[in-house]
C-alpha cells in the first residue's frame, strides 16, 4: 500500500465517532497516474517525474498523496477540487515540495458520498517560466564544453543509448566516455554564463535526464552537478549540488539552485553549471545526458 505523506488523519476519528453522521460519510479520490504536456519549441521535453499530488478541496487543503492513491474526502456537491504537482527535490524521498514550475490543475465535481472518483490530472509549465538553457541535443553544436585533461562530451545516435520520449525528437543524447587509457574522470561545464541573481528570481532549477553505467560495480563513482559562481569580488567559487547514484536506466531529476543563489546575495555576479565523475583506476564509464533545462521564475 503507497503511503500516505501527509493529511488530515483526523478524517479516520471522524469516522470512527458518532457525531454529526451525515458529515462522516466520505467520498473517494482515485488518482493512479498524471498527464504532463509541453510545447517542445518553448520548453523542450515533457519528460517528467511527478511523484505525488497536492490536493485542495474547497479552498482546504486535505493532503498530499504519493501516486498511485486513493483516499476519502469529506465533502459533497459541487465542489472546487485542485491537485498540484509534487516531486522528489534533488532525487530525495525525503524531499517532496510541490514544484512551482508547474501549474495546478482545477476541475469542479458535483459530488455524491459513498462514491468513487477517479481522476487522471493533467499538467504543464506555467506560463510565466522562464528559460536560460535548454541541451536537447538535437542542434548544432554542444553548450557545454570540458575542461582540461578531460574527454569531451559529444553526440551519439545509436539507438540503445538514446533518451525517448514518444512524440519528440529523439534522434542524439550527449555522452562522456572515461576510460583508462585516456583519463579516469571527466567535468564539462556550460559554455555560457547566467547573470540569475537573487534581487532578480523567485526560483530557478535546472531538470535533466541521465543515466550512466561503471564497469566494476563496486566503484563508488558518483555524478556531481554544481555551480562555479563568479562573485562581485573577482573570486570565483566552486558549489556541488548534489551527488547522483549511477543507474543504468534514464531519469529525470529536478535539482534546486535557488537556495545557493540567494545565500551569495549581491556578491554573485554570474554561473556556470558543471558535470563531473570520476572513476576508480582501471574502471570506465558511459555518462548519458538529455534534456538539460536551466528554467527560472522572475520577480
Amino acid at each position: 500500500m503507497k503511503k500516505i505523506i501527509w493529511g488530515l488523519m483526523f478524517v479516520f476519528f471522524i469516522l470512527q465517532s458518532g457525531c454529526k453522521k451525515d458529515m462522516t460519510i466520505p467520498v473517494y479520490f482515485q488518482i493512479d497516474s498524471v498527464d504532463f504536456t509541453a510545447d517542445y519549441t518553448l520548453y523542450g521535453t515533457a519528460s517528467h517525474k511527478i511523484t505525488d499530488v497536492w490536493v485542495t478541496v474547497n479552498g482546504q487543503g486535505i493532503g498530499v498523496y504519493e501516486l498511485p492513491a486513493k483516499f476519502p474526502v469529506l465533502a459533497s456537491g459541487n465542489t472546487k477540487v485542485q491537485f498540484t504537482p509534487g516531486i522528489m527535490m534533488n532525487g530525495l524521498s525525503s524531499k517532496r515540495p510541490a514544484y512551482p514550475l508547474y501549474n495546478t490543475y482545477i476541475t469542479n465535481v458535483n459530488l455524491e458520498k459513498k462514491q468513487t472518483y477517479t481522476f487522471k490530472p493533467s499538467f504543464t509549465y506555467e506560463k510565466y517560466v522562464k528559460i536560460a538553457l535548454i541541451e536537447d541535443f538535437e542542434e548544432a553544436g554542444i553548450k557545454f564544453t570540458h575542461s582540461e585533461n578531460s574527454p569531451p562530451i559529444t553526440k551519439t545516435g545509436e539507438d540503445a543509448l538514446l533518451f525517448h520520449y514518444p512524440g519528440e525528437p529523439n534522434n542524439y543524447s550527449g555522452i562522456v566516455n572515461i576510460n583508462d587509457s585516456s583519463a579516469n574522470y571527466f567535468e564539462i561545464n556550460s559554455l555560457e554564463s547566467f547573470q540569475l541573481k537573487y534581487s532578480s528570481i523567485q526560483y530557478c532549477f535546472l531538470e535533466l535526464n541521465y543515466k550512466y553505467n561503471v564497469s566494476n560495480k563496486n566503484d563508488s563513482t558518483n555524478l556531481e552537478v554544481g555551480m562555479y559562481m563568479n562573485l562581485t569580488t573577482g573570486a570565483k567559487e566552486q558549489y556541488p549540488l548534489i551527488r547522483i547514484k549511477h543507474s543504468e536506466t534514464w531519469k529525470k531529476i529536478y535539482i534546486n539552485l535557488t537556495e545557493i543563489i540567494y545565500s551569495k546575495g549581491l556578491y554573485l555576479e554570474s554561473f556556470t553549471l558543471y558535470f563531473k565523475g570520476t572513476t576508480q583506476a582501471g574502471a570506465s564509464a558511459t555518462y548519458l545526458f538529455d534534456n538539460i533545462k536551466l528554467m527560472y521564475v522572475s520577480l
